[in-house]
């Protein structure tokens, strides 16, 4: 019913906003170890950082969509940082799109290897042909399958890290010697500046995605709860998982799937689930960055559109050959810039509508 906000439809919104933000990089643990685990204990302050952020500007984009669902060319870049800016954020963000799907196909490739022995090129061609299908059955369904995707991932991600930290709480006593003495890449510098942009990158290039998700609410309680909900989730779970990799950060840090090394050495079977789920977590990052790449060069009922989107996951395939660490601390720093001109761009234009 128009009008009235339904509970369902907001943990639907919330999951979505959550699948989106969890790809590769988190579910693997490889995001979360060079955003937070390397700066140690002050990684607790770049998560508090990153919470806040999440919240006022997630909510603000999802609510945004809401305001503006009547509206069939609304650019949300546009409205935000003007018009200029927002037509470099256009062209450009679909850009830093692709290569976030090239991070996802490789992390499938590098689970699948990691863990079944699957050679990798085989690995990346499935998750490609995925996302490829996903494209072709259209956007409500994909959200619908996101929708449901959160919070699985959400809920295993929890139990894993929730029993490696108690295993290993005291791993956590001599946790500034310990860091003293091992090398971890830092994808966003100082604990400060990685609260900022971990917040920053994830949100610049889901504007698009969650302007839509906003834009399909019933109403703009759904949409802007759902915001504020998927960032505490997201979080808190974050949290958790920063803190069992702080645990055993002396045995982990080497490894490009510490997640899945937690979840095997819990049980073999939890080991063979959390596999599944760590796809999935991929999957769910990857669809709608794949989504919104191809939306932006073809419309989704266009007539060569699915013909685009076998073209743009063939190149997404050979780039996601590329190695894994390597993309992840390459990339994302420099879309959480972008973020950042993002956020000081949505500060003036809340200012600017209050004083008007």
């Amino acid at each position: 019913m128009k009008g009235r906000s339904s509970l369902i439809n907001i943990i639907k919104f919330a999951g979505a906003y959550i699948a989106f933000i969890i790809g590769s990089g988190f579910a693997t643990g490889q995001e979360i170890m060079q955003f937070f685990t390397s700066n140690g204990l002050w990684s607790i302050g770049s998560i508090i950082i990153s919470l806040i952020l999440f919240t006022y500007f997630g909510s603000t984009i999802m609510g945004s969509g809401y305001d503006h669902r009547n509206i069939k060319q609304h650019s949300a870049y546009k409205y935000f940082c003007g018009k200029s800016l927002g037509q470099f954020y256009e062209i450009f963000i679909p850009i830093l799109l692709f290569a976030s799907v090239v991070i996802m196909i490789s992390g499938a490739g590098a689970t699948l290897k990691e863990y079944y022995g699957l050679n990798y090129y085989i690995g990346c061609g499935m998750m490609a042909i995925l996302v490829l299908i996903a494209y072709i059955f259209g956007l409500n369904s994909l959200i619908n399958i996101v929708g449901i995707i959160g919070p699985v991932i959400v809920f295993f991600s929890m139990i894993v890290g929730f029993i490696i930290l108690f295993q290993n709480i005291d791993g956590l006593k001599n946790i500034n010697y310990i860091m003293q003495h091992i090398e971890i890449p830092k994808a966003g510098g100082g604990w400060i500046r990685s609260g900022i942009i971990y917040a920053s990158y994830n949100l610049v290039g889901g504007v698009m995605f969650f302007t839509t998700l906003g834009k399909s609410a019933e109403t703009r309680k759904e949409a802007v709860y759902g915001g504020i909900i998927g960032s505490i989730v997201i979080m808190s779970v974050i949290l958790v998982m920063n803190l069992a990799l702080l645990s055993k950060v002396d045995s982990i840090y080497k490894l490009s799937i510490p997640t899945l090394y937690f979840a095997k050495s819990i049980s073999p079977l939890l080991g063979k689930i959390f596999s599944v789920i760590l796809l999935c977590g991929i999957f769910s990052t990857a669809a709608p960055n794949f989504w919104t790449v191809c939306t932006r060069i073809s419309k989704e009922d266009g007539k060569n559109s699915n013909l685009i989107a076998v073209l743009v996951a063939i190149l997404a395939f050979f780039g996601g050959l590329l190695p894994f660490e390597m993309l992840v601390g390459k990339i994302y720093p420099y879309e959480g810039f972008l973020g950042i001109i993002l956020f000081i761009c949505m500060l003036g234009k809340q200012v600017s509508k209050k004083i008007i």
